[in-house]
């Protein structure tokens, strides 16, 4: 039903929408698909949340001042996707598909990488006992790039986001990324989702529509 006769076309209606019926029982099922195995899941195994800001809560919960959470975030960044760790800098160089400002991913300023953590959100996140499954809902729009970011690319910034927090909790929950929109096949030529299946495990199987999503409930 549309408010005064004008439809709601953001990503956060359509996402809450499609997920919002999943929250309990149909969590698990989601997980489930998202493993593409049962991996003997049952209820009450999988909690479910949407619209999650995952940084900016835990320096709540920490009562961390900001000068005490840039230096967590960002020594645990450059250990895990600096030189000394994951180079995703020079990955996200290497591929062709993805342009990157010459001060993105390296070279790190401190106030702007903590920025950019404690205000990504994540549209749909699921915690089970092992894992951690992060999911893009897109509607009507791309998958957002801005080189004003130090972490330049919306999906590889929810991703980093997530490790590093996992870190910082001394966690060691396996990421599982998700997306989901309109049509699969249209999603997959995305660059974003390229890189991600090439280098952090997105599986083909995980690039949804919104249609998979209804089936769940």
């Amino acid at each position: 039903m549309a408010i005064l006769g004008i439809t709601n076309r953001t990503e956060n209606w359509q996402t809450a929408q499609h997920f919002a019926p999943l929250f309990g029982h149909g969590s698990v099922r989601l997980a489930r698909r998202l493993l593409g195995t049962g991996a003997g899941l049952e209820s009450g195994d999988v909690r479910l949340e949407l619209f999650w800001h995952p940084v900016r809560d835990w320096r709540h919960a920490q009562k961390l001042s900001r000068p005490a959470m840039e230096s967590q975030l960002v020594t645990t960044y450059e250990r895990l996707f600096g030189e000394h760790g994951d180079k995703l800098g020079e990955k996200v160089e290497a591929f062709r598909g993805l342009q990157r400002p010459s001060d993105s991913y390296t070279g790190v300023k401190r106030t702007k990488l903590a920025s950019n953590l404690a205000n990504t959100e994540i549209d749909v996140v699921l915690e089970s006992p092992t894992h951690l499954f992060i999911g893009e809902a897109k509607h009507e729009m791309r998958f957002h790039a801005s080189a004003a970011h130090v972490l330049t690319h919306q999906l590889i910034r929810e991703y980093v986001t997530s490790r590093v927090l996992l870190d910082l909790l001394n966690s060691d929950k396996t990421v599982v990324p998700f997306v989901v929109g309109g049509t699969a096949a249209d999603l997959r030529r995305q660059e974003q989702v390229k890189f991600m299946r090439q280098h952090y495990g997105l599986r083909p199987e995980n690039v949804l529509e919104w249609s998979d999503i209804e089936a769940l409930r």
